[in-house]
């Protein structure tokens, strides 16, 4: 495994702009996704010119990515090894004098590491989102063996970087963090919260706990609506909202109505644009079993929102050692609506977190989250003659 020196940080002033390629499997309207599509556009162009690979299919953001100026190409891989898919990403490479791979997660960056070492050793890196990424031990031995072909590993979070190591059998210094970053600008707290909530059918008196997550079984949907069916009798004025779409929406229904929650508990569905709704909102609550780094929290720290969030992946490090947010653990329902009923019964209590998240969210911006890319990137072309 090729050694890094301690990724140390790098002004240099670059002959010509980077050709950088960011690989993907495809660019549903994830997570992960949006933040390609928020960042990239921001890449200095007098040193990047950025673009995108997906492997599998385009998905419903690449128009977006490229209405934003980054073009987004297809190579439809039929495995992770297919040898007609790695010719093609070979011969695309080298039509687009790529010089730096930058790959996420592990369907991508298998083929990206080995068309890059077909390139001829071209710089590559991947991204790991998640702890326990790998769904088998034969993937973790398959990252293990190319890892000597990378120049290096990013992770989301500190408690990513550990999981990384322990199972990638790395050295500390091969994985750097690279937080996920929000645009202060954009996500702030409401002007006025009565008309907030107005403009999202919210009682303007009412307590709204809003849960933002893709509706899957890591993110535990339906810990929120228990939470709901037990804080409802406590709280009169206490209205759930969660947004998101996945496959767990019918169960969700279900489950609402079994708890007698009625209009009291609404389902927004996948919602295009997050702010108005965060700015309607009181409480945010992420009950998640297994996190990397929630772009969701962050969104709703940098909103002004008091969290709750179970002691996974990343949130207690977005919280920060002042505490911008209360940390619970997992699966534990008593905690979890301790928490949160402390939180709904003292609004002074609410405003003061509000505002300590706020604070905290200055962290995560999205100009420092590009800013350490951009660092990176110029380290990786550094370390080699670029082609």
């Amino acid at each position: 495994m090729p050694e890094i020196a301690g990724w140390k940080a790098c002004a240099t002033s670059m002959p010509q702009p980077l050709n950088i390629l960011r690989v993907i499997t495809w660019l549903p309207p994830g997570g992960i996704e949006r933040k390609i599509l928020e960042a990239l556009p921001r890449l200095d162009r007098a040193r990047f010119r950025p673009r995108v690979l997906c492997l599998r299919e385009r998905g419903a953001l690449a128009a977006e990515v490229e209405a934003a100026g980054i073009p987004v190409d297809l190579i439809p891989f039929r495995s992770r090894l297919d040898p007609w898919g790695l010719a093609r990403f070979l011969r695309y490479l080298r039509r687009h004098r790529i010089n730096l791979v930058h790959a996420h997660m592990y369907r991508a960056s298998v083929p990206s590491t080995i068309a890059a070492r077909l390139a001829g050793a071209l710089p590559v890196v991947s991204q790991i989102h998640n702890v326990g990424t790998w769904e088998s031990a034969r993937q973790v031995r398959m990252d293990r063996f190319l890892n000597r072909w990378r120049r290096g590993l990013i992770a989301v979070s500190e408690r990513v970087k550990r999981d990384v190591i322990e199972r990638l059998r790395v050295p500390p210094e091969f994985v750097r963090v690279i937080y996920n970053g929000v645009d202060l600008d954009r996500y702030a707290p409401a002007a006025d919260p009565s008309r907030a909530k107005e403009a999202q059918n919210f009682a303007a008196d009412s307590i709204v706990v809003l849960m933002a997550a893709r509706l899957v079984e890591q993110k535990n949907p339906l810990g929120f609506v228990e939470l709901a069916s037990r804080l409802a009798p406590r709280f009169p004025r206490a209205q759930f909202a969660l947004a998101g779409a996945g496959p767990m929406a019918p169960a969700i229904r279900g489950a609402a109505e079994k708890a007698g929650l009625g209009a009291r508990f609404r389902l927004l569905g996948h919602q295009a644009d997050m702010i108005p709704v965060y700015q309607a909102a009181d409480v945010f609550v992420l009950p998640s079993f297994k996190e990397g780094f929630s772009n969701a929290l962050i969104e709703a720290m940098a909103c002004g929102l008091p969290s709750v969030a179970t002691d996974v992946g990343g949130n207690a490090e977005a919280f920060g050692e002042r505490q911008g947010g209360l940390i619970v653990p997992p699966g534990e329902a008593d905690r979890l609506e301790e928490a949160a009923a402390a939180l709904l019964g003292d609004g002074e209590r609410r405003a003061a977190l509000g505002r300590l998240a706020r604070e905290r969210a200055q962290r995560f911006s999205l100009a420092r989250m590009v800013e350490d890319v951009e660092a990176l990137y110029e380290e990786m072309a550094e370390a080699r003659e670029l082609p």
